[in-house]
Protein backbone atom coordinates (compact mmCIF):
# COMPACT_ATOMS: atom_id res chain seq x y z
CA UNK A 1 0.00 0.00 0.00
CA UNK A 2 1.17 3.43 -1.05
CA UNK A 3 2.00 6.19 1.61
CA UNK A 4 -0.05 8.60 -0.45
CA UNK A 5 -2.13 6.22 -2.45
CA UNK A 6 -3.33 8.23 -5.97
CA UNK A 7 -6.88 9.50 -5.16
CA UNK A 8 -8.02 7.71 -8.81
CA UNK A 9 -6.64 4.32 -8.87
CA UNK A 10 -5.83 4.10 -5.31
CA UNK A 11 -2.97 1.95 -6.27
CA UNK A 12 -0.11 3.68 -7.56
CA UNK A 13 1.99 6.30 -5.26
CA UNK A 14 0.68 10.13 -5.58
CA UNK A 15 4.09 12.05 -7.21
CA UNK A 16 2.02 15.45 -8.12
CA UNK A 17 -1.09 17.24 -7.28
CA UNK A 18 -3.97 18.53 -9.98
CA UNK A 19 -3.26 22.26 -11.48
CA UNK A 20 -6.74 22.68 -13.02
CA UNK A 21 -7.34 26.33 -11.93
CA UNK A 22 -10.97 26.08 -9.63
CA UNK A 23 -10.77 29.49 -8.19
CA UNK A 24 -8.97 33.09 -8.26
CA UNK A 25 -8.82 35.28 -5.45
CA UNK A 26 -6.49 38.36 -4.67
CA UNK A 27 -4.71 39.17 -1.76
CA UNK A 28 -2.85 42.59 -0.22
CA UNK A 29 0.19 40.35 0.41
CA UNK A 30 3.47 41.36 0.08
CA UNK A 31 6.81 39.21 -1.30
CA UNK A 32 10.14 39.06 -0.12
CA UNK A 33 10.95 42.00 -2.06
CA UNK A 34 7.65 44.09 -0.74
CA UNK A 35 5.62 43.98 -3.97
CA UNK A 36 2.37 43.44 -3.27
CA UNK A 37 0.98 39.61 -4.82
CA UNK A 38 -2.11 40.20 -5.86
CA UNK A 39 -3.93 38.04 -8.00
CA UNK A 40 -3.29 34.28 -7.10
CA UNK A 41 -4.96 30.97 -8.91
CA UNK A 42 -6.46 28.13 -6.79
CA UNK A 43 -5.97 24.54 -8.14
CA UNK A 44 -7.74 21.35 -7.94
CA UNK A 45 -4.88 19.96 -6.17
CA UNK A 46 -6.17 15.98 -6.19
CA UNK A 47 -3.36 13.99 -5.73
CA UNK A 48 -2.42 12.00 -8.94
CA UNK A 49 0.09 9.33 -9.88
CA UNK A 50 1.95 9.47 -13.02
CA UNK A 51 -0.13 7.16 -14.89
CA UNK A 52 -3.30 8.53 -14.21
CA UNK A 53 -2.19 12.38 -15.05
CA UNK A 54 -3.21 14.14 -18.21
CA UNK A 55 -0.98 16.35 -19.70
CA UNK A 56 -2.44 19.39 -21.48
CA UNK A 57 -0.06 21.66 -22.74
CA UNK A 58 2.41 21.16 -19.77
CA UNK A 59 0.07 21.12 -16.96
CA UNK A 60 -0.72 17.77 -15.07
CA UNK A 61 -4.86 17.13 -14.63
CA UNK A 62 -6.53 14.49 -12.71
CA UNK A 63 -8.99 12.61 -14.74
CA UNK A 64 -12.02 14.09 -13.42
CA UNK A 65 -10.72 17.87 -14.34
CA UNK A 66 -10.05 16.53 -17.33
CA UNK A 67 -13.62 15.79 -18.20
CA UNK A 68 -14.57 18.83 -17.12
CA UNK A 69 -11.68 20.83 -19.63
CA UNK A 70 -13.17 18.55 -21.98
CA UNK A 71 -17.14 19.63 -21.75
CA UNK A 72 -15.89 23.24 -21.24
CA UNK A 73 -14.00 22.90 -24.39
CA UNK A 74 -16.80 20.78 -26.77
CA UNK A 75 -19.70 23.45 -25.44
CA UNK A 76 -17.34 26.74 -25.81
CA UNK A 77 -18.66 29.08 -28.31
CA UNK A 78 -15.31 30.54 -30.03
CA UNK A 79 -17.33 32.67 -32.48
CA UNK A 80 -16.74 35.86 -31.77
CA UNK A 81 -19.89 38.09 -30.50
CA UNK A 82 -20.50 41.68 -31.57
CA UNK A 83 -19.02 43.33 -28.71
CA UNK A 84 -15.60 41.59 -29.11
CA UNK A 85 -15.98 42.57 -33.12
CA UNK A 86 -16.57 45.97 -31.78
CA UNK A 87 -13.66 46.56 -29.28
CA UNK A 88 -11.35 45.02 -32.02
CA UNK A 89 -12.69 46.83 -34.75
CA UNK A 90 -12.68 50.03 -32.21
CA UNK A 91 -16.43 50.84 -33.11
CA UNK A 92 -17.16 50.53 -29.17
CA UNK A 93 -19.59 53.57 -28.41
CA UNK A 94 -19.90 54.68 -25.08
Amino acid sequence: MPKYPCSFCKVNEATQFCDFVVDYSWTTAKNEQGLMIGPQQHTCDNQICIECSIKVCGYDFCPSCNELRKMIKQKHDERKGRLMIDIISGNLKD
